[in-house]
């Protein structure tokens, strides 16, 4: 079902916050972009001359709002502008369903991949005779050929990045009990053998993908390899020394590797050419089969799946960006220090932020973090106020460790949420990768020099 429209009252509020980061030439790099038809010759102010910030951005979103694509073009907006943290929240606070993808993509995936192979052997049919069956259509190939390569290798990439992302997120949760140990003596509930096998699967990902990651990702790469092989070398030994520096090694590799691994697998989704498949799908339209009922065509379902896949995009970033909060409050909690009490108040606001966009509150209005919520409250009133008597109850010194270990309750909670939601991108992906094929296939049908064409 369609998320609900928004009142007027929210498009305003929407504005404001837009306007507050935007500069003109983020509205062209967003309309470029999203899977309208929008372009900032039509959807923005004619003479853009000292006009206000807040007047062009009301004047696109009424363009936006117009053509029915305000969902996808604010997934566009706040992925631009991802790094700022209080604009993320205040974007999801007026939409929290951007990242709540109530849609499948198997159908729409479907439809796009009928329409491709329906079209394949229509086009340039024999070009040596300049015999063509969609003449149109092999043009649109031809000259967006850059384009649907560029689809075709970023579906590629993204597998691959995906996998070596996957045996790192497997360390850090399956791994956990060894890698949050952390100066404990508590034996971990998995035997050093599984712990050795998932390390030795980061290697084997590392080296099945190597030829296939992007450029950008191949400094992580190395060291998921490298880092892999020397800690797989000290976990079989039986030096106690050994084990510590490779957990500590495996520790900093997944806290420093999966946000870098995650933001190149969020540039490489945010720059799919979407526009210039909607274009090769509209040029050359061919019937669609029946889908759950009602036909729909290509470039509608290529709509649905763009907003599907950026809101599970969206979340699974969201996600990553509350785990590395949720490390910090791990390590103030392992080592308070001075400003320890400010320096928790600003990581936990942030996860409690996060967390209120990503996760509905049962019924009975317990969430994951009330307890750790109460932990840190009861902890804030047994601290000594000075010209105060000393607060009756449990120390500070009990209190953190009740605190203590609230978090650790906390955490084990959250990382299955965040491995459920990774699970539902890789299935996202995974069920994208046969359009790969269907674009290879139609690329390859049309030579560069055509003979067939006009």
């Amino acid at each position: 079902m369609p998320p609900p429209p928004f009142s007027p009252q929210q498009i305003d509020r929407l504005g404001l916050e837009i306007a507050r980061v935007f500069v003109i030439d983020d509205f062209g790099i967003v309309l470029g972009r999203y899977p309208g038809r929008g372009e900032p010759a039509t959807f923005l102010p004619a003479d853009l001359a000292g006009r206000p910030m807040l007047f062009v951005t009301s004047a696109c979103l009424k363009e936006v709002d117009r053509e029915g694509t305000l969902v996808p073009f604010l997934s566009r907006v706040v992925e631009h502008k991802w790094e700022k943290e209080a604009f993320r929240w205040a974007i999801f606070g007026q939409a929290r369903f951007l990242i709540r993808s109530a849609s499948e993509t198997a159908p729409h995936i479907a439809t796009i991949i009928a329409a491709l192979e329906a079209l394949t052997p229509i086009v340039a049919t024999d070009p040596a005779a300049s015999q063509c069956g969609n003449k149109p259509a092999c043009k649109y190939v031809q000259g967006h050929r850059p384009a649907i390569d560029t689809i075709v290798e970023s579906l590629d990439h993204f597998e691959a990045l995906k996998i070596l992302h996957d045996s790192l997120h497997v360390l850090q949760v399956k791994g956990a009990d060894w890698l949050d140990q952390d100066d404990t003596d508590t034996e971990p509930d998995i035997p050093l053998p599984v712990l050795q096998g998932i390390v030795a699967d980061v290697g084997k990902a590392a080296t099945d993908v190597k030829h296939r990651i992007p450029a950008t990702a191949s400094a992580s790469l190395q060291r998921c390899a490298d880092t892999a092989a020397d800690a797989a070398t000290r976990l079989a030994t039986s030096d106690p020394n050994q084990h510590d520096f490779a957990l500590a090694q495996l520790r900093a590799l997944v806290v420093a590797e999966l946000p870098r691994l995650d933001e190149c697998m969020f540039v490489l989704s945010r720059d799919l050419p979407i526009k210039q498949l909607r274009g090769l799908l509209e040029e050359a339209p061919v019937p669609a089969p029946p889908i759950n009922g009602p036909t729909m065509t290509a470039a509608e379902a290529l709509d649905r799946l763009s907003e599907t896949m950026r809101a599970h995009i969206l979340e699974h970033a969201l996600w990553q960006a509350t785990e590395v909060h949720i490390h910090a409050v791990a390590r103030l909690l392992a080592h308070p220090g001075p400003g320890f009490l400010r320096d928790l108040s600003s990581e936990w606001t942030a996860v409690r932020q996060n967390l209120q966009t990503l996760v509905d509150t049962p019924s009975g209005g317990i969430s994951i973090d009330t307890t750790l919520n109460s932990a840190m409250v009861l902890y804030e009133k047994a601290l000594p106020m000075q010209g105060m008597p000393a607060p009756s109850g449990p120390t500070p010194e009990e209190r953190l460790g009740d605190m203590a270990k609230a978090f650790n309750d906390f955490r084990p909670k959250a990382r299955l949420r965040f491995l459920a939601v990774d699970q539902s991108l890789k299935s996202v992906f995974s069920s994208l990768l046969p359009l790969r094929a269907s674009l290879d296939r139609l690329r390859k049908r049309v030579p560069l020099f055509s003979p067939c064409l006009p």
